[in-house]
């Protein structure tokens, strides 16, 4: 399925996909079991002071702001909840990349993998807009942070950059101390990428380390039209 670079062969294009598939479906199972963890801690606690509340009596203003507190991370948590389904029906619409980087934090900051790691997006220039499918860009960013943190060393920290370059944005996730991986695991997740960004004038990069991504900006799409 791989060279000896680990780079997908075309006979084993059909094979990648699918195995590409298969590691999408794997991420999306870890978020959702990570994020119904985070849900169920949420409700828990709403729960026990609603227990509270039955005693009558003045409530502490401090007991109120706590709950209006926990009110909030879970509708927080639905509207990330939201981003996790793939829509065959989505269209594509003019977009700014930080949006999705910002959603793909948002989805892995729950992933057992990621709970104690601090993810920073950086934009290294003048980020043009880009045309794409809004929730696969995020969940193709989502896949190269995982890809990303399996190489992380003692430093539990990750960055995405952000970066226009010609005719495309790159979108580059790296470890603060990024240690050596694995090149069949990073064949998949850019098979993985391919698969999510097929209508969105993404794909993954080959050209860089691990698992980068490059998006079509939107004047460069609309020119090629």
């Amino acid at each position: 399925m791989t060279d000896a670079r680990g780079h997908l062969t075309p006979g084993g294009a059909a094979a990648g996909e699918a195995a590409g598939i298969a590691r999408w479906l794997t991420v999306h199972d870890d978020l959702l079991r990570g994020l119904a963890h985070a849900v169920s801690n949420r409700l828990a606690t709403v729960s026990a002071m609603a227990g509270m509340l039955e005693g009558g009596g003045a409530l502490d203003p401090r007991f109120v702001r706590g709950l209006q507190g926990d009110a909030e991370q879970l509708e927080g948590l639905l509207q990330t909840l939201r981003m996790l389904p793939r829509r065959e029906e989505s269209g594509v619409e003019p977009m700014l990349v930080s949006d999705a980087a910002d959603a793909a934090r948002r989805l892995v900051e729950h992933h057992p993998a990621l709970r104690d790691v601090t993810i920073q997006v950086e934009a290294l220039n003048d980020v043009m807009p880009v045309l794409a499918d809004a929730t696969a860009l995020a969940h193709a960013i989502a896949v190269s942070l995982l890809g990303a943190a399996r190489r992380m060393g003692t430093t539990r920290a990750l960055t995405v950059t952000l970066a226009t370059a010609g005719d495309d944005v790159q979108i580059r996730t790296q470890a603060t101390d990024a240690l050596s991986g694995d090149d069949a695991d990073d064949a998949i997740d850019r098979a993985a990428i391919d698969w999510l960004l097929a209508r969105s004038h993404g794909r993954a990069d080959t050209s860089a380390p691990g698992c980068g991504i490059s998006v079509t900006t939107l004047q460069a799409s609309r020119r090629r039209t």
